[in-house]
């Protein structure tokens, strides 16, 4: 039995509005607590709207007028709804029977964890890995130079990746237990407010990506617990809504916040450089190829690093 009532904040918009139908339908069909829906269309269709007005007629529903950000939209959700427990959910999610229930259930009968997140699973079925450790200069750079999206999963990867880092702490893992993480995926998370009460909402500093990051390392300092939950289950399509192109320059705003606010400035400035190189060099490779669109764009993310630096 869930002693608490949940708020439930979902955000569509980008494309594919059919999306957040399937993801409230789901919700209808498989849970059976008490919940209040927020959703936010994020320049969603007028015709979703309606059909959401008439479905779900006690949905609180705000409409933007422009494009904002995904820390943005959910903190006005958490500023407006009351309820002790949150649920911050991405629309191309399918909830699969009993998995908030059990979500909220571990909240229950565990107080100092401020953050639940489930398994996600890809449209068929196969394992989606949803667990991060906190990033530090070299795995940062990693994943901003390219480097990342060369290493495959495999068994050999696993094999290397779990003695070093354990369960939890990276990708490389069967995902096959129930532990504390660092930070996850953020595509299904349920929070407690009391302690998002305590240590504050997400920093805006992005349009998305990086942000809950930094919000979950701000738990962690202080005492708060992120648990990645095996026995509970969701498919999650995956960047249904965002548009590819502008990811990377968004990581990186949102990775030099955490950087500024969390690592000493040796390890920031020394990032700044590096992010600012790499960018350099990937403007001039582009317009080495004529391919003056991606040129423009990585000279743009190099000056942006750097002037952030000098704020």
């Amino acid at each position: 039995m869930i002693s608490h009532p949940i708020d439930i904040s979902l955000v569509f918009g980008g494309g594919n509005d059919t999306l957040i139908i399937r993801c409230l339908e789901s919700i209808k069909k498989n849970y059976t607590g008490l919940a209040r829906m927020y959703i936010v269309s994020n320049t969603g269709s007028a015709g979703t709207v309606a059909l959401i007005k008439k479905n779900w007629p006690d949905t609180v529903l705000v409409v933007n007028d422009k494009a904002k950000g995904f820390a943005e939209n959910h903190n006005e959700i958490i500023r407006r709804s009351r309820n002790p427990y949150i649920l911050i959910l991405n629309d191309d999610t399918v909830i699969l029977p009993g998995a908030l229930e059990k979500m909220a259930g571990y909240l229950d009968q565990n107080p100092r964890v401020a953050a639940v997140s489930p398994k996600l699973l890809n449209p068929d079925g196969s394992l989606q890995q949803s667990t991060y450790s906190f990033p530090n200069l070299f795995t940062a750079l990693v994943n901003f130079s390219g480097i990342r999206n060369l290493i495959p999963f495999n068994k050999f990867t696993y094999a290397v990746a779990r003695p070093f880092l354990g369960s939890g702490k990276s990708r490389f893992w069967n995902h096959d237990k129930t532990c504390v993480v660092d930070t996850v995926r953020g595509a299904c998370v349920l929070m407690r407010r009391a302690a998002i009460n305590e240590v504050g909402l997400m920093d805006e500093v992005c349009r998305a990506y990086g942000e809950e990051t930094e919000w979950h390392f701000r738990f962690k300092k202080s005492g708060w617990k992120v648990v990645f939950l095996r026995d509970a289950e969701i498919v999650h399509y995956g960047q249904q809504t965002t548009s590819k192109k502008p990811i990377k320059e968004e990581e990186i705003k949102g990775a030099l916040n955490y950087f500024k606010k969390h690592k000493g400035k040796l390890d920031f400035y020394l990032f700044v450089l590096s992010i600012a190189v790499i960018f350099i060099v990937r403007g001039c490779f582009s317009a080495i190829f004529f391919r003056w669109d991606r040129a423009k764009i990585n000279f743009k993310i190099a000056g942006n690093a750097v002037n952030y630096g000098n704020n």
